[in-house]
C-alpha cells in the first residue's frame, strides 16, 4: 500500500475548489440539455407509433385531441421524393417540430390516410388530418385546410379558436406535399 501525504496550502485548496466548481458547473450546464434530449426522444417515440388498422389510426388522432370521421377520405400510396423541393422542406420543418423527420424516408413509398376533422377550433369546413405511414409507422402527420386561406400545421399543435380566427396557424400551404398526386390511388 502506498500512502501519499501532503501539506494543505492555500494554493492547493484554491485549485481544488476551482476543479470542484468546474465539475459542478459542468453537471448543472449539461444536465438540462441531456434531460431535453431524453424528453425529445420520448416525444418522438410517442408520436411515431405503429398503427396496424383504421381503428388504431382513428384512436391515434383522438389521442392528440382530434375528432375525425372514422372512414378515411383518402387512402393511397405516395412516393416520398429523393430530393425535397421548397414545399417538402417546409412540410418537413413542421414534422421536425413535432419529433418526426421525413429525410430518413427519401425515395420510399408510404401510405397516406386523410380523415375529415370534425372539431377544428374555428368550426371551419374542409379541415383534414393526414397520416403518412411507412411499414405501419407514423412518419408524418398534419392538420390542413385546402381552401383559399389554406394552412398546414402539425398534429400536435391545436390552435385556439381566437388565435385561429385572427390569423391562420402554421405554414401557408394550400396543399400539403403528402396530398399531391404523386402516386397511384389505392382507395378501397
Amino acid at each position: 500500500m502506498i500512502v501519499y501525504a501532503t501539506k494543505l496550502t492555500i494554493r492547493k485548496a484554491a485549485i481544488g475548489l476551482a476543479v470542484l466548481g468546474g465539475i459542478l458547473w459542468g453537471i448543472t450546464a449539461l444536465a438540462p440539455r441531456a434531460a431535453q434530449a431524453v424528453a425529445a426522444q420520448i416525444d418522438s417515440q410517442s408520436i411515431s407509433q405503429k398503427l396496424k388498422d383504421n381503428d388504431a389510426r382513428v384512436s391515434y388522432l383522438q389521442e392528440f385531441g382530434w375528432m375525425v370521421e372514422e372512414t378515411p377520405l383518402v387512402e393511397m400510396e405516395v412516393q416520398i421524393p429523393k430530393e425535397f423541393d421548397g414545399a417538402y422542406q417546409q412540410y418537413n420543418e413542421i414534422q421536425l417540430r413535432q419529433g418526426l423527420d421525413l429525410t430518413k424516408y427519401r425515395g420510399k413509398r408510404a401510405m397516406l390516410y386523410t380523415y375529415t376533422v370534425l372539431d377544428y377550433p374555428t368550426q371551419e369546413e374542409g379541415v383534414t388530418a393526414s397520416l403518412v405511414l411507412y411499414k405501419n409507422r407514423v412518419i408524418a402527420a398534419d392538420i390542413s385546410a385546402a381552401n383559399a386561406e389554406g394552412f398546414t400545421h402539425g398534429l400536435t399543435e391545436r390552435p385556439s379558436a381566437a388565435a385561429t380566427a385572427a390569423e391562420p396557424s402554421g405554414e401557408q400551404n394550400p396543399q400539403a406535399p403528402a396530398e399531391q398526386k404523386t402516386a397511384q390511388d389505392t382507395t378501397e
